[in-house]
């Protein structure tokens, strides 16, 4: 999860690096359009300017105009110097002296020369081959002013010679006209279809950052949600486990006194008796007292030691467990009378050993226990077999059974129910505990004088 965030955070910071990238990119190109659209400009007034001062000069012979007509015509002629520097890879100083010569701004020449070695084979491929087409008017208007000034100079200027060059000036000036309008559309639409994919890619990247911040916000309330729910539960754990420190409190205060009381009253009660029959009465009395606080203590130190331990699965034998607990309660109360059954169709089981042996010693030493003497046949069946990848176990006696008001509340810590002299009222608590923390469930049906039948589903974990 962590690794993930930090590849999600990652991605975050290189989408915002591309869109800052982009916004660079985009300024940069915009910059370096509106560079070229104010060299047109230039290019354009100084071509007109030249024609303008040519026609003066052919009108009146005076050879004040030819310095301004060089001065105007050499700014087209640099900037077509300039574009031949960069079709040719010289140095970019080169370049940019002959771009400063065409009157173009100091801070707009390294944009110039940028955008036309990037998109020189792309979007300036259209655009350059009409900067190209208009040099070779450019260079004839500068030789039809090269020859009329020498012509005046030498006073051999004819009417004929006048008017043709009058009208190549204006054949010239028309063509450039167009190729200049055409070069600023051109331009124009490329710096439009240059802006509109870095804008989608603006709009690709902003989406993405969204969608990642989304996802990371979304990742990080899953996970505090998470985080909040295993803290409710984990209160919801503490408060259980005040309930039940409170109430063993109270029951050990009220359990581990009482057999004493009752010890101490006997023993007091000995001292004062002569008759040996009474005597053992007494003493087996305290035995039994006894007998029950070893049980009582035993079943303490089970709860804590299910409440402490982790679990820990293994592969084991369903069989030899139930077989374990039906050995050692074989001569228990009437244990070697009652006629148990094992209808096993399962035996190799996974999942924590220590805790099933738990739940099978309590439920089948309870069976037992709670055999109705009554009855002349006592029976118990214990079956196993798998059902949707779980083990169902069944345990089902004809004992006493349990009282219907009393069926709710077994599993509730230090419950007994009338037969309290045989329960601590730990055993099925601790049942259940164990039951829930393998990740399975547990079921009674019981009726009172005919039998019990509880019924634990666990799941078979595979290796």
């Amino acid at each position: 999860m962590k690794k993930r965030n930090l590849y999600l955070l990652l991605f975050i910071l290189l989408a915002s690096l591309a869109l800052i990238g982009i916004n660079y990119f985009t300024i940069k190109i915009q910059s370096a359009v509106r560079a070229y659209i104010n060299g047109e400009s230039e290019y354009s007034k100084g071509q007109k300017d030249a024609a303008l001062y040519l026609y003066s000069y052919i009108a009146t012979e005076d050879s004040a105009y030819m310095k301004p007509f060089d001065e105007s015509i050499w700014v087209p002629m640099a900037d077509n110097f300039a574009r031949n520097s960069m079709l040719s890879n010289f140095d970019d100083s080169i370049t940019t002296r002959y771009f400063l010569m065409g009157r173009n701004h100091p801070d707009d020449v390294p944009g110039l020369i940028w955008l036309f070695k990037a998109f020189r084979n792309t979007y300036m491929k259209t655009p350059v081959a009409l900067w190209t087409d208009a040099e070779p008017q450019i260079n004839e208007l500068y030789n039809i002013g090269i020859q009329i000034n020498i012509k005046i100079k030498k006073g051999a200027l004819t009417a004929e010679e006048r008017l043709t060059a009058v009208r190549d000036i204006s054949k010239i000036t028309a063509e450039l006209y167009k190729k200049e309008s055409t070069f600023s559309k051109v331009l124009g639409e490329t710096a439009r279809k240059v802006n509109l994919l870095l804008l989608l890619a603006n709009i690709a990247c902003i989406l993405l950052i969204l969608g990642s911040i989304s996802l990371y916000v979304a990742v990080m309330i899953r996970r505090l949600n998470a985080s909040f729910q295993i803290m409710k539960a984990k209160n919801s754990e503490i408060v259980d486990a005040k309930k039940e420190v409170d109430t063993l409190v109270y029951s050990l205060s009220h359990d581990l006194r009482s057999p004493i009381t009752s010890i101490q009253g006997l023993i007091r009660i000995a001292r004062e008796e002569d008759d040996p029959e009474k005597l053992k009465e007494y003493i087996e009395d305290i035995s039994n007292t006894i007998d029950r606080q070893d049980v009582f203590v035993k079943e303490i130190i089970s709860f804590f030691r299910q409440k402490r331990a982790s679990v820990s699965n293994s592969t084991f034998s369903l069989k030899h467990i139930i077989d374990g607990i039906l050995a050692s309660n074989k001569f228990s109360n009437e244990g070697h009378r009652i006629d148990i059954r094992q209808e096993l169709q399962v035996d190799a089981m996974r999942t924590d050993e220590l805790r099933a042996k738990m739940i099978l010693s309590n439920l089948i030493s309870n069976a037992i226990k709670y055999s109705d003497c009554k009855k002349p046949e006592k029976k118990i069946l214990i079956k196993a077999y798998e059902e949707r990848k779980k083990i169902v176990i069944e345990i089902e006696d004809n004992g006493v059974g349990i009282e219907s008001q009393f069926v709710e509340k077994i599993f509730n810590i230090f419950f007994v129910t009338s037969h309290a002299n045989k329960g601590t009222g730990l055993g099925l608590y601790i049942v259940k505990q164990n039951v829930e923390k393998l990740g399975g469930t547990i079921a009674v049906a019981s009726e009172h004088g005919v039998g019990t039948k509880f019924t634990v589903t666990l799941p078979n974990l595979e290796k």
